[in-house]
């Protein structure tokens, strides 16, 4: 007997459902790896029928939301003052060159111009 694919409820709400649960797992586990089977049974569907949800209700994969929040935490880092290794492994990157090249890819500027531009030496100084 094949095994048949949980697919969502049809009409919308199942889809939303669906994508939420996904986006709540992303966002509490954003720096491990969650494999799409682990994310479609958070989601209580087929790994197909999430990425078509997830896709409808956010307008990306879940993988390109994922390291959308990565890259969001590793800013962040890189403000603070941790280096571009630091933040990387922080944000949940497999190594310096991977969070590099997404980086440059999604904000147009490397981890290092993006720290040197946002760092404490880049806010104004007050006149007295």
């Amino acid at each position: 007997r094949p095994v048949r694919a949980r697919a969502l409820p049809p009409g919308g709400g199942g889809q939303a459902w669906a994508a939420r649960r996904a986006r709540a797992l992303l966002e509490e586990e954003y720096a491990t790896e969650i494999s799409a089977e682990r994310l479609a049974e958070a989601a209580g569907c087929s790994r197909f029928a999430l990425y078509r949800a997830f896709r409808a209700e956010y307008g990306m994969a879940p993988s390109d939301f994922q390291r959308q929040l990565r890259l969001r935490q590793a800013r962040g880092l890189l403000v603070a003052g941790s280096t571009a290794a630091e933040a990387a492994a922080a944000a949940g990157f497999a190594d310096q060159s991977h969070f590099h090249r997404w980086f440059v890819r999604c904000f147009g500027i490397t981890p290092g111009a993006f720290q040197h531009a946002a760092g404490p030496d880049s806010l104004p100084t007050p006149r007295p």
